[in-house]
């Protein structure tokens, strides 16, 4: 039996690894750039300093770094990068994020996947692990502006269309060859409108940010270790009685 491929998905706050900022940053323009896209406003280093952004990056054993997620925290005076992205297209959206500021809200952005190691399921174990992350550092709410043939990433661990700005919540963007669909987790605590498997998944990342399993995210299987653990503490498990309870009432 072929022996599963090993990644590594590590989470951490992105001014204590500035090395890893630089190759993400590195790797996530050449994906860019492979699609024809190379005039994102948001697509720069400034992330790289902020201590209210946290990282994933997934690391191979032989082939580095292929593939990245971010989950950039708003404060007064700073836009998240939606905002920015979509300011002039609808002025409204910063109304619509204002309202979320008082929960602790973030924005899930950066996804990449390497070509070289496309087919192998990198973005759905980012975005559970980003999900898993949220309510770690403070974010009960989340959203995020993705692309519509990837829009099923975040569906499936609780994000639903914010169909008050746009079209609908579309909008033609980056290019116009694409269009992007905004998109807001209400409740990234008890996930309502996530999947029932997803909501497994997130829950054992809680629970257990530091483990080590077998997936199969894409066509092949993967031996995924997972680092989600910030600055050498455990999670205070009583503040997450609800999310224990509700595991066990889901795995009932």
């Amino acid at each position: 039996m072929e022996r599963p491929d090993r990644i590594t998905l590590r989470a951490f706050q992105a001014p204590r690894e500035p090395e890893l900022c630089r190759e993400f940053l590195r790797e996530h323009r050449k994906v860019l750039e492979d699609y024809g896209i190379s005039n994102v406003t948001t697509n720069n280093d400034e992330w790289t300093r902020d201590p209210g952004t946290y990282v994933i990056v997934a690391l191979h054993e032989t082939l580095g770094m292929v593939g990245g997620i971010r989950l950039e925290m708003a404060r007064p005076g700073r836009g998240l990068p939606m905002e920015l992205a979509l300011r002039k297209l609808d002025p409204s959206i910063h109304d619509h994020l204002k309202v979320l500021e008082p929960y602790g809200n973030g924005e899930v952005c950066g996804l990449w996947n390497a070509n070289r190691y496309a087919m192998h399921g990198v973005p759905v174990l980012l975005s559970q692990a980003v999900t898993a992350l949220s309510v770690m550092v403070g974010a009960q709410r989340m959203v995020c502006l993705v692309a519509t043939y990837t829009q099923r990433h975040p569906s499936r661990n609780g994000f639903v269309v914010l169909d008050a700005v746009g079209e609908k919540g579309t909008f033609i963007y980056p290019i116009p060859s694409i269009t992007a669909v905004a998109m807001v987790n209400p409740d990234t605590l008890m996930l309502e409108h996530a999947s029932q498997d997803q909501r497994h998944l997130v829950y054992s990342l809680r629970l257990r940010p530091d483990q080590t399993r077998l997936e199969r995210p894409g066509k092949h299987n993967l031996e995924v270790t997972y680092r989600m653990k910030f600055h050498g503490s455990l999670i205070d498990l009583e503040d997450y009685r609800p999310v224990e309870e509700q595991y066990q009432l889901f795995s009932a």
